[in-house]
């Protein structure tokens, strides 16, 4: 019987059918599962972050007033986001439990009070970085740094490495507000489930192929075996990565078929993972600077006696380079800007970033031309000569309810004269920063005395130049009558800066503009 050379073929050929699936089916599901644990901690960890807010607001609003039904139900909402969260439970800062949702599936806990015994969990509660437990027992802390990337670290602040893509997290412990905790238990049976899927797949497959092999190969003759160990030898090329691997077969066979179907997958896994990974650097370049530009922002309303200030961006389809700030200077007074870099994307977003974080290193210059010839001197030196940006510059004194301006290339500001009820363009002479080495002689301060229900709007190029729905630009007729209108309602500041984008949005329609569209207001008050 195993002297014949066919039935030697079969077993041969057979064995070697199983043993190729065990392999790539082995690195396919080891691929997955690797793939899929690092995804459930890359999600764990992003929605424990941004669902943190979230939770702590409905325990405030519901739970600690006693209103458990709704709490419940914001609670249950906000699981189903996630199904890789097992439950969660809340602790106080000295290691009470106020809610645990396996506990309290059905109905509120009222039992005697319940506290965190063990002394890690509880240091963990009361530490100041969110904690990690991996399935291994090891306690990870995420530092958060001010520019927004991780550090992992242990109990005593010391560099660690970050969890590996074969590391299984048991929960997460987010502190909160230095006075609570929440503590997010991970749940992975979904992964066994689609690895359990995968592996009946993968032992189906191996059965077919192992039925058809015997069948084939008794038609098959002893020639064929050359191009089976190419196909082989090239398999498991593929199966280590190698996408550029192809099949050497010149048969016109099924052997010939497969050798062919085998190099087009090979072609398309390889432009597949290029195309992959390429889209995958973008996303996370264009995701890094609309942070960027959202971290230029103020986050906080500024509440001055003698003047109404608010500011609103609406960012383009694109990363644009808009950015303003309040700045308190080390005098008592008051920087106000607004600034647009040259075109769009990281590269804008980065010199926005430069831009701003400079104005915060000269809140001590008590003048205003100091401030601008500073910061030119460094965006001239730490830019190239195609990027500059134009910025419209004020100090307020609050005191004096003065109010001195320059122009650094941007477009005139917008003034409106409550007595006269007139909106006027101040016209001021200025060149963008970053062209020139010095600008002392170009850009000079103007003073501005603001009266009551007077009105300045700064705003970027996005304004007056967004294009309709007939291809027209908005025009400075309309944005000078909008404004106009809204100082003579006697609007505030927040009013006027919400006509002016309201106006502008309605303008554009749903249409993609291609600018930042960012307004500021100031206005007078008693």
């Amino acid at each position: 019987m195993f002297k014949s050379i066919k039935t030697k073929f079969t077993l041969a050929f057979g064995t070697l059918i199983v043993v190729l699936f065990v392999i790539v089916g082995s690195f396919m599901l080891d691929a997955k599962a690797r793939e899929l644990t690092g995804d459930i901690a890359e999600s764990v960890q992003l929605f424990t972050q941004l669902s943190t807010e979230s939770v702590m607001e409905s325990y405030f609003n519901y739970l600690e007033p006693g209103n458990y039904i709704p709490f419940q139900r914001d609670l249950s909402g906000l699981l189903r986001r996630n199904s890789d969260i097992n439950h969660l439970s809340i602790t106080s800062y000295g290691g009470v439990v106020l809610f645990d949702s396996v506990e309290e599936e059905i109905a509120q806990y009222e039992g005697t009070i319940r506290t965190v015994i063990d002394s890690d969990e509880l240091n963990r509660v009361q530490a100041n970085h969110m904690s990690i437990l991996m399935d291994s027992g090891e306690l990870i802390y995420v530092k958060f740094n001010d520019d927004q990337s991780i550090n992992y670290v242990d109990s005593n602040e010391e560099r660690v490495k970050a969890p590996s893509d074969r590391s299984r997290i048991t929960d997460i412990v987010v502190p909160y507000d230095n006075a609570y905790a929440i503590t997010y238990l991970v749940n992975y049976s979904q992964l066994e489930e689609r690895l359990k899927l995968a592996r009946t797949q993968i032992i189906v497959a191996a059965v077919v192929g192992l039925v058809l092999t015997l069948m084939l190969s008794f038609m098959m003759s002893v020639s064929i075996t050359n191009p089976i160990k190419e196909l082989k030898k090239s398999a498991l090329k593929l199966g280590k990565g190698d996408f550029k691997t192809r099949v050497k077969v010149k048969t016109k066979d099924e052997v010939g078929v497969l050798a062919q179907t085998f190099n087009k997958m090979a072609k398309d896994l390889e432009a597949s993972t290029e195309a992959r990974v390429y889209q995958e650097r973008v996303q996370k370049e264009l995701e890094l600077a609309s942070q960027i530009q959202q971290e230029l922002l103020p986050s906080d309303k500024l509440e001055l006696k003698h003047l109404d200030i608010a500011g609103g961006l609406v960012p383009a389809s694109e990363v644009g380079g808009d950015a303003f700030d309040y700045i308190e200077m080390a005098n008592g007074c008051h920087l106000f800007y607004l600034g647009d870099v040259t075109g769009h994307g990281v590269a804008a977003g980065i010199v926005s970033s430069i831009a701003n974080a400079m104005l915060y290193g000269l809140r001590r210059e008590n003048e205003i031309s100091d401030v601008i010839h500073k910061l030119n001197e460094v965006i001239k030196a730490k830019t190239t000569a195609k990027v500059f940006i134009t910025m419209a510059l004020t100090f307020w004194n609050d005191k004096k309810r003065t109010l001195h301006y320059v122009n650094a290339g941007h477009p005139a500001i917008l003034y409106y004269d409550s007595g006269k009820k007139k909106v006027t363009e101040v016209q001021q002479q200025g060149m963008a920063l970053g062209f020139v080495d010095n600008l002392a002689d170009i850009i000079k301060p103007q003073s501005i005395k603001m009266k009551k229900d007077d009105v300045i709007v700064m705003y970027s190029d996005g304004v007056p130049e967004a294009i309709g729905k007939k291809g027209e630009q908005y025009g400075m007729a309309r944005f000078k009558r909008i404004v106009q209108d809204a100082g003579n309602d006697l609007f505030t500041a927040e009013g006027i800066k919400n006509a002016v984008l309201s106006d502008v949005i309605q303008y554009i329609g749903n249409k993609e503009h291609d600018d930042d569209i960012t307004v500021v207001v100031l206005k007078g008050k008693d």
